[in-house]
């Protein structure tokens, strides 16, 4: 079991609205993010995690996210035991990103 929460399109929404986030950061390789992704996120993709560690803030909510959620997940895990505060975007872009009003696509940049 998770010790930080995974939150839903729905509640991401809200949060993002409310300015409860202070990193989105989407773990998916670059051409994913390229393709779509959540307006306002920065894409830190999974392999680059460790590496990039100081863009991640030590203060305030992290939310993370991936295409299906498990690297996200991972993510999290590994941020939290690091005294990072974060969520985990449920089911990552394969479940949530029509209906996030903040979606962002080639298509309407």
């Amino acid at each position: 079991m998770n010790d930080f929460p995974m939150i839903s399109y729905k509640q991401l929404d809200q949060w993002l609205e409310q300015g409860n986030v202070r990193l989105l950061a989407d773990v998916r390789e670059p051409w994913m993010y390229g393709e779509n992704r959540i307006l306002g996120s920065v894409n830190i993709p999974y392999e680059e995690v460790r590496e990039r560690l100081e863009e991640f803030p030590r203060q305030g909510m992290i939310v993370c996210y991936c295409d299906r959620g498990a690297k996200s997940m991972v993510v999290c895990r590994d941020l939290w035991r690091l005294g990072y505060e974060v969520s985990d975007l449920a089911g990552g872009m394969s479940v949530s990103y029509t209906h996030l009003r903040a979606h962002e696509t080639l298509a309407n940049l």
